[in-house]
Protein backbone atom coordinates (compact mmCIF):
# COMPACT_ATOMS: atom_id res chain seq x y z
CA UNK A 1 0.00 0.00 0.00
CA UNK A 2 1.52 3.31 -1.12
CA UNK A 3 0.40 6.82 -0.10
CA UNK A 4 -0.40 7.71 -3.71
CA UNK A 5 -2.60 4.62 -4.18
CA UNK A 6 -4.37 5.26 -0.85
CA UNK A 7 -4.85 8.89 -1.88
CA UNK A 8 -6.51 7.80 -5.10
CA UNK A 9 -8.75 5.23 -3.40
CA UNK A 10 -9.79 7.69 -0.68
CA UNK A 11 -10.51 10.46 -3.20
CA UNK A 12 -12.79 8.12 -5.17
CA UNK A 13 -14.49 6.93 -1.99
CA UNK A 14 -15.18 10.52 -0.92
CA UNK A 15 -16.63 11.35 -4.35
CA UNK A 16 -18.82 8.25 -4.74
CA UNK A 17 -19.52 7.33 -1.13
CA UNK A 18 -18.43 3.74 -1.88
CA UNK A 19 -15.03 2.12 -1.32
CA UNK A 20 -13.60 1.14 -4.76
CA UNK A 21 -13.93 -2.63 -5.42
CA UNK A 22 -10.24 -3.05 -6.31
CA UNK A 23 -9.19 -2.11 -2.76
CA UNK A 24 -7.60 -5.10 -1.02
CA UNK A 25 -8.69 -6.08 2.55
CA UNK A 26 -5.94 -4.05 4.25
CA UNK A 27 -6.74 -1.00 2.16
CA UNK A 28 -10.46 -1.42 2.82
CA UNK A 29 -9.87 -1.45 6.59
CA UNK A 30 -7.75 1.70 6.35
CA UNK A 31 -10.31 3.46 4.16
CA UNK A 32 -13.22 2.51 6.44
CA UNK A 33 -11.36 3.95 9.45
CA UNK A 34 -10.57 7.19 7.58
CA UNK A 35 -14.15 7.61 6.36
CA UNK A 36 -15.55 6.98 9.84
CA UNK A 37 -13.15 9.54 11.29
CA UNK A 38 -14.21 12.02 8.62
CA UNK A 39 -17.84 11.55 9.71
CA UNK A 40 -16.94 12.16 13.33
CA UNK A 41 -15.06 15.31 12.44
CA UNK A 42 -17.98 16.56 10.40
CA UNK A 43 -20.39 15.89 13.29
CA UNK A 44 -18.11 17.74 15.71
CA UNK A 45 -17.78 20.65 13.31
CA UNK A 46 -21.55 20.89 12.82
CA UNK A 47 -22.18 20.70 16.59
CA UNK A 48 -19.64 23.44 17.23
CA UNK A 49 -21.20 25.58 14.53
CA UNK A 50 -24.69 25.15 15.99
CA UNK A 51 -23.52 26.03 19.49
CA UNK A 52 -21.57 29.05 18.25
CA UNK A 53 -24.56 30.34 16.26
CA UNK A 54 -26.82 30.01 19.31
CA UNK A 55 -24.37 31.78 21.64
CA UNK A 56 -24.80 35.39 22.61
CA UNK A 57 -23.27 37.79 20.05
CA UNK A 58 -21.89 39.94 22.83
CA UNK A 59 -20.04 36.99 24.33
CA UNK A 60 -18.60 36.08 20.94
CA UNK A 61 -17.39 39.65 20.47
CA UNK A 62 -15.70 39.62 23.88
CA UNK A 63 -13.94 36.36 23.02
CA UNK A 64 -12.72 37.75 19.71
CA UNK A 65 -11.40 40.88 21.41
CA UNK A 66 -9.62 38.68 23.95
CA UNK A 67 -7.97 36.66 21.18
CA UNK A 68 -6.90 39.82 19.41
CA UNK A 69 -5.33 41.18 22.58
CA UNK A 70 -3.47 37.94 23.26
CA UNK A 71 -2.23 37.32 19.72
CA UNK A 72 1.60 37.51 19.63
CA UNK A 73 3.48 39.53 17.07
CA UNK A 74 3.98 37.59 13.81
CA UNK A 75 7.31 35.81 13.49
CA UNK A 76 8.61 34.85 10.08
CA UNK A 77 9.45 31.17 9.95
CA UNK A 78 10.79 29.56 6.80
CA UNK A 79 10.69 25.81 6.39
CA UNK A 80 11.38 23.52 3.48
CA UNK A 81 9.38 20.31 3.27
CA UNK A 82 8.08 17.97 0.63
CA UNK A 83 4.47 18.43 -0.38
CA UNK A 84 2.41 16.06 1.78
CA UNK A 85 0.02 13.60 0.21
CA UNK A 86 -3.77 14.09 0.29
CA UNK A 87 -4.19 11.69 3.23
CA UNK A 88 -1.45 13.41 5.23
CA UNK A 89 -3.00 16.81 4.55
CA UNK A 90 -6.50 15.67 5.54
CA UNK A 91 -5.84 13.34 8.48
CA UNK A 92 -2.23 13.79 9.50
CA UNK A 93 -1.05 10.61 7.73
CA UNK A 94 -0.63 7.71 10.11
CA UNK A 95 -3.23 6.80 12.67
CA UNK A 96 -1.13 8.21 15.51
CA UNK A 97 -0.83 11.49 13.68
CA UNK A 98 -4.57 11.45 12.95
CA UNK A 99 -5.36 10.84 16.62
CA UNK A 100 -3.25 13.84 17.57
CA UNK A 101 -4.97 15.98 14.96
CA UNK A 102 -8.40 14.86 16.17
CA UNK A 103 -7.47 15.58 19.79
CA UNK A 104 -6.25 19.04 18.81
CA UNK A 105 -9.46 19.70 16.90
CA UNK A 106 -11.62 18.56 19.84
CA UNK A 107 -9.58 20.79 22.19
CA UNK A 108 -10.12 23.81 19.96
CA UNK A 109 -13.84 22.95 19.72
CA UNK A 110 -14.09 22.72 23.51
CA UNK A 111 -12.37 26.10 23.95
CA UNK A 112 -14.73 27.62 21.39
CA UNK A 113 -17.80 26.18 23.13
CA UNK A 114 -16.68 27.42 26.54
CA UNK A 115 -15.79 30.84 25.21
CA UNK A 116 -19.20 31.28 23.55
CA UNK A 117 -21.03 30.30 26.76
CA UNK A 118 -20.34 33.19 29.14
CA UNK A 119 -20.99 32.68 32.83
CA UNK A 120 -24.46 34.01 33.58
CA UNK A 121 -24.47 33.96 37.38
CA UNK A 122 -27.11 32.44 39.61
CA UNK A 123 -29.59 31.80 36.80
CA UNK A 124 -27.37 29.00 35.49
CA UNK A 125 -26.24 27.56 38.82
CA UNK A 126 -29.69 26.62 40.07
CA UNK A 127 -30.78 29.48 42.25
CA UNK A 128 -34.22 27.81 42.27
CA UNK A 129 -35.58 24.34 41.71
CA UNK A 130 -39.05 23.11 40.82
CA UNK A 131 -41.23 22.69 43.95
CA UNK A 132 -39.01 25.00 46.03
CA UNK A 133 -40.76 27.25 48.51
CA UNK A 134 -39.42 30.73 47.75
CA UNK A 135 -39.55 34.25 49.11
CA UNK A 136 -38.34 36.96 46.75
CA UNK A 137 -38.89 40.65 46.15
CA UNK A 138 -39.29 42.75 43.05
CA UNK A 139 -41.33 45.41 41.27
CA UNK A 140 -44.65 44.67 39.57
CA UNK A 141 -44.50 45.15 35.79
CA UNK A 142 -47.82 43.50 34.79
CA UNK A 143 -50.91 43.05 36.94
CA UNK A 144 -54.08 40.98 36.51
CA UNK A 145 -56.35 39.13 38.97
CA UNK A 146 -54.90 35.74 38.01
CA UNK A 147 -51.39 36.69 36.91
CA UNK A 148 -48.77 39.13 38.11
CA UNK A 149 -45.33 39.61 36.57
CA UNK A 150 -42.56 41.09 38.69
CA UNK A 151 -39.03 42.11 37.84
CA UNK A 152 -36.52 40.53 40.23
CA UNK A 153 -32.95 41.90 40.41
CA UNK A 154 -31.64 38.32 40.70
CA UNK A 155 -33.97 36.31 38.44
CA UNK A 156 -35.29 38.81 35.91
CA UNK A 157 -38.99 38.49 35.05
CA UNK A 158 -40.96 36.17 37.35
CA UNK A 159 -44.53 35.17 36.49
CA UNK A 160 -46.70 34.64 39.57
CA UNK A 161 -49.91 32.64 39.25
CA UNK A 162 -52.07 34.73 41.58
CA UNK A 163 -55.56 33.18 41.34
CA UNK A 164 -55.14 31.49 44.75
CA UNK A 165 -52.86 34.07 46.36
CA UNK A 166 -53.66 36.62 49.03
CA UNK A 167 -53.10 40.26 48.07
CA UNK A 168 -51.91 42.27 51.08
CA UNK A 169 -51.40 45.99 51.37
CA UNK A 170 -48.56 47.65 53.28
CA UNK A 171 -50.47 47.25 56.57
CA UNK A 172 -51.12 43.54 55.99
CA UNK A 173 -54.82 44.02 55.18
CA UNK A 174 -56.15 41.72 52.46
CA UNK A 175 -57.18 43.38 49.19
CA UNK A 176 -59.45 42.18 46.40
CA UNK A 177 -57.16 43.40 43.59
CA UNK A 178 -53.50 42.63 42.93
CA UNK A 179 -50.76 45.22 43.42
CA UNK A 180 -50.55 47.77 40.62
CA UNK A 181 -47.56 48.05 38.25
CA UNK A 182 -44.71 49.89 39.90
CA UNK A 183 -45.43 48.54 43.39
CA UNK A 184 -42.56 46.95 45.32
CA UNK A 185 -43.72 43.55 46.57
CA UNK A 186 -42.59 40.49 48.49
CA UNK A 187 -43.79 37.24 46.92
CA UNK A 188 -44.10 33.88 48.64
CA UNK A 189 -45.01 30.71 46.81
CA UNK A 190 -43.99 27.44 45.17
CA UNK A 191 -41.73 27.35 42.10
CA UNK A 192 -43.33 25.65 39.09
CA UNK A 193 -40.78 26.51 36.40
CA UNK A 194 -37.13 27.22 37.18
CA UNK A 195 -35.73 27.59 33.67
CA UNK A 196 -33.77 30.71 32.83
CA UNK A 197 -36.09 33.43 31.60
CA UNK A 198 -39.17 31.32 32.46
CA UNK A 199 -39.33 31.51 36.24
CA UNK A 200 -42.91 30.81 37.34
CA UNK A 201 -44.30 30.71 40.87
CA UNK A 202 -47.65 29.59 42.26
CA UNK A 203 -48.21 32.55 44.55
CA UNK A 204 -49.34 32.13 48.14
CA UNK A 205 -49.11 35.81 49.07
CA UNK A 206 -48.18 39.07 47.34
CA UNK A 207 -47.52 41.74 49.91
CA UNK A 208 -46.91 45.41 49.12
CA UNK A 209 -43.68 45.76 51.07
CA UNK A 210 -40.17 46.76 50.12
CA UNK A 211 -37.47 44.57 51.64
CA UNK A 212 -34.70 46.71 53.12
CA UNK A 213 -31.94 45.63 50.74
CA UNK A 214 -28.63 47.43 50.12
CA UNK A 215 -27.73 48.41 46.60
CA UNK A 216 -25.70 45.64 44.98
CA UNK A 217 -23.08 46.14 42.29
CA UNK A 218 -25.46 45.04 39.54
CA UNK A 219 -23.59 41.85 38.66
CA UNK A 220 -25.29 38.43 38.62
CA UNK A 221 -24.91 36.28 41.72
CA UNK A 222 -21.97 33.87 41.86
CA UNK A 223 -22.13 30.63 43.83
CA UNK A 224 -20.26 31.00 47.12
CA UNK A 225 -17.42 28.45 47.32
CA UNK A 226 -15.53 29.75 50.38
CA UNK A 227 -16.16 32.24 53.12
CA UNK A 228 -15.67 35.85 51.97
CA UNK A 229 -13.33 38.18 53.81
CA UNK A 230 -16.33 39.67 55.63
CA UNK A 231 -18.67 36.68 56.08
CA UNK A 232 -21.92 38.57 56.49
CA UNK A 233 -24.55 40.20 54.32
CA UNK A 234 -28.25 40.79 53.71
CA UNK A 235 -30.74 38.16 52.53
CA UNK A 236 -32.26 39.04 49.14
CA UNK A 237 -33.90 35.68 48.27
CA UNK A 238 -34.51 32.42 50.16
CA UNK A 239 -35.64 29.00 48.94
CA UNK A 240 -36.39 25.70 50.71
CA UNK A 241 -36.45 22.38 48.86
CA UNK A 242 -39.48 20.12 48.77
CA UNK A 243 -38.23 17.73 51.44
CA UNK A 244 -37.17 20.57 53.75
CA UNK A 245 -33.59 19.34 53.95
CA UNK A 246 -31.86 21.76 51.59
CA UNK A 247 -32.00 25.50 51.24
CA UNK A 248 -30.51 28.28 49.15
CA UNK A 249 -30.17 31.99 49.66
CA UNK A 250 -28.93 34.99 47.72
CA UNK A 251 -26.92 37.20 50.03
CA UNK A 252 -25.78 40.74 49.21
CA UNK A 253 -22.26 41.02 50.63
CA UNK A 254 -20.82 44.25 52.12
CA UNK A 255 -18.81 44.92 48.94
CA UNK A 256 -21.95 44.82 46.79
CA UNK A 257 -21.48 41.35 45.33
CA UNK A 258 -24.44 38.97 45.27
CA UNK A 259 -23.63 35.43 46.42
CA UNK A 260 -25.74 32.31 45.88
CA UNK A 261 -25.27 30.28 49.07
CA UNK A 262 -26.17 26.63 49.64
CA UNK A 263 -27.39 26.75 53.23
CA UNK A 264 -28.28 24.30 55.94
CA UNK A 265 -32.09 24.20 56.09
CA UNK A 266 -32.01 24.03 59.88
CA UNK A 267 -30.17 27.33 60.23
CA UNK A 268 -32.40 28.90 57.57
CA UNK A 269 -35.39 27.67 59.57
CA UNK A 270 -34.10 29.53 62.62
CA UNK A 271 -34.01 32.74 60.60
CA UNK A 272 -37.61 32.06 59.47
CA UNK A 273 -38.64 31.37 63.07
CA UNK A 274 -37.17 34.67 64.20
CA UNK A 275 -38.41 36.86 61.34
CA UNK A 276 -41.30 35.26 59.42
CA UNK A 277 -39.91 36.84 56.28
CA UNK A 278 -36.09 36.69 56.11
CA UNK A 279 -35.74 39.15 53.22
CA UNK A 280 -33.71 42.15 54.32
CA UNK A 281 -32.34 40.31 57.35
CA UNK A 282 -28.63 40.71 58.11
CA UNK A 283 -26.93 37.35 58.58
CA UNK A 284 -23.51 35.93 59.30
CA UNK A 285 -22.33 33.07 57.05
CA UNK A 286 -20.51 30.23 58.79
CA UNK A 287 -18.62 27.28 57.30
CA UNK A 288 -19.88 23.78 58.08
CA UNK A 289 -16.87 21.53 57.41
CA UNK A 290 -17.33 21.45 53.65
CA UNK A 291 -21.12 21.01 53.76
CA UNK A 292 -23.83 23.62 53.25
CA UNK A 293 -23.11 26.94 54.91
CA UNK A 294 -24.97 27.97 58.04
CA UNK A 295 -26.72 31.29 58.61
CA UNK A 296 -26.85 33.20 61.86
CA UNK A 297 -29.18 36.20 62.17
CA UNK A 298 -27.51 39.44 63.20
CA UNK A 299 -29.43 41.96 65.31
CA UNK A 300 -31.07 44.94 63.67
CA UNK A 301 -32.57 45.57 60.24
CA UNK A 302 -36.06 44.05 60.72
CA UNK A 303 -39.40 45.68 61.26
CA UNK A 304 -42.17 44.72 63.72
CA UNK A 305 -44.09 41.52 63.15
CA UNK A 306 -47.68 40.59 63.97
CA UNK A 307 -46.91 40.23 67.66
CA UNK A 308 -45.10 43.58 67.81
CA UNK A 309 -41.70 41.97 68.32
CA UNK A 310 -38.65 42.25 66.13
CA UNK A 311 -38.80 40.25 62.93
CA UNK A 312 -40.94 40.17 59.82
CA UNK A 313 -42.07 42.76 57.27
CA UNK A 314 -45.36 44.64 56.91
CA UNK A 315 -47.86 42.43 55.10
CA UNK A 316 -46.13 39.16 56.04
CA UNK A 317 -47.15 37.75 59.39
CA UNK A 318 -45.33 35.62 61.94
CA UNK A 319 -46.99 33.86 64.86
CA UNK A 320 -45.44 31.88 67.70
CA UNK A 321 -47.03 29.57 70.19
CA UNK A 322 -47.75 25.95 71.08
CA UNK A 323 -49.45 23.42 68.78
CA UNK A 324 -52.78 22.01 69.94
CA UNK A 325 -55.52 19.92 68.35
CA UNK A 326 -53.71 18.77 65.19
CA UNK A 327 -55.74 17.64 62.17
CA UNK A 328 -54.66 16.37 58.71
CA UNK A 329 -54.87 19.89 57.25
CA UNK A 330 -53.79 22.06 60.17
CA UNK A 331 -53.78 22.69 63.90
CA UNK A 332 -54.62 25.23 66.59
CA UNK A 333 -51.74 27.46 67.69
CA UNK A 334 -52.01 28.65 71.28
CA UNK A 335 -50.46 32.13 71.18
CA UNK A 336 -50.01 34.80 73.84
CA UNK A 337 -53.16 36.45 72.46
CA UNK A 338 -55.27 33.31 72.37
CA UNK A 339 -55.86 30.34 70.05
CA UNK A 340 -55.45 30.76 66.30
CA UNK A 341 -56.68 28.24 63.71
CA UNK A 342 -53.81 27.42 61.33
CA UNK A 343 -54.39 25.75 57.96
CA UNK A 344 -51.58 24.02 56.03
CA UNK A 345 -52.08 24.56 52.28
CA UNK A 346 -50.57 22.34 49.56
CA UNK A 347 -46.87 23.07 49.18
CA UNK A 348 -46.31 24.34 52.73
CA UNK A 349 -42.89 23.68 54.30
CA UNK A 350 -42.36 22.25 57.76
CA UNK A 351 -38.88 22.31 59.32
CA UNK A 352 -38.07 20.12 62.34
CA UNK A 353 -35.91 22.73 64.07
CA UNK A 354 -34.44 21.34 67.29
CA UNK A 355 -37.08 18.64 67.83
CA UNK A 356 -34.89 15.75 66.69
CA UNK A 357 -37.65 14.65 64.30
CA UNK A 358 -37.19 14.17 60.56
CA UNK A 359 -39.41 15.69 57.88
CA UNK A 360 -40.42 12.17 56.85
CA UNK A 361 -41.55 11.35 60.39
CA UNK A 362 -43.55 14.55 60.64
CA UNK A 363 -45.27 14.02 57.30
CA UNK A 364 -45.98 10.40 58.26
CA UNK A 365 -48.22 11.64 61.05
CA UNK A 366 -46.09 12.10 64.17
CA UNK A 367 -48.16 13.72 66.91
CA UNK A 368 -47.04 17.36 67.19
CA UNK A 369 -49.30 18.36 70.06
CA UNK A 370 -47.33 20.25 72.67
CA UNK A 371 -44.47 21.32 70.40
CA UNK A 372 -43.67 25.00 70.17
CA UNK A 373 -43.76 26.48 66.66
CA UNK A 374 -43.20 29.62 64.67
CA UNK A 375 -45.41 29.96 61.59
CA UNK A 376 -45.10 32.39 58.69
CA UNK A 377 -47.99 33.25 56.39
CA UNK A 378 -51.11 35.39 56.38
CA UNK A 379 -54.72 35.51 57.54
CA UNK A 380 -57.61 34.53 55.27
CA UNK A 381 -59.90 37.60 55.51
CA UNK A 382 -63.02 35.53 54.88
CA UNK A 383 -62.56 33.01 57.68
CA UNK A 384 -59.91 34.48 59.96
CA UNK A 385 -57.86 31.30 59.55
CA UNK A 386 -54.10 31.71 59.41
CA UNK A 387 -52.66 30.18 56.20
CA UNK A 388 -49.15 28.94 57.03
CA UNK A 389 -46.52 28.82 54.29
CA UNK A 390 -43.66 27.80 56.60
CA UNK A 391 -43.79 26.06 59.99
CA UNK A 392 -40.62 25.84 62.10
CA UNK A 393 -40.94 23.49 65.07
CA UNK A 394 -39.31 24.00 68.43
CA UNK A 395 -38.98 21.85 71.54
CA UNK A 396 -41.85 21.04 73.84
CA UNK A 397 -42.19 23.80 76.48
Amino acid sequence: MTPDRLDDLLQRALETGVIPPEADPAERIELEALLAARGELRAVREAVAREADAAMPAARARFQRHLAAQRPAPVEVRTVAARPSFVVRLFGGRRLQFAGSLAALLFVALVALLATRPFQGAQEVQALGVDDYVQLSGVVTESAPDRVVISSPDLGPVTVAASGAAFLDAAGVAQQTPPAPGAAVIVTGIVRDARKGRIAVDGQALAVAAAALPNGDGRPADRLRALPQVPEGTLALVAIGRDGRDGRAIVILPDGRRALVDVDAGSLGQVFAATGSPLGTRVRIADRNGGPFMLERLPGGEGPDHDGKNGGHPGLTRLTGTIRSTTPDGFTLETARGPVAVRLPPGFRILPGETGLSVAEIRAGTNLNGYSAAVAGGFDPRTGTFIAAVVVLGPRP
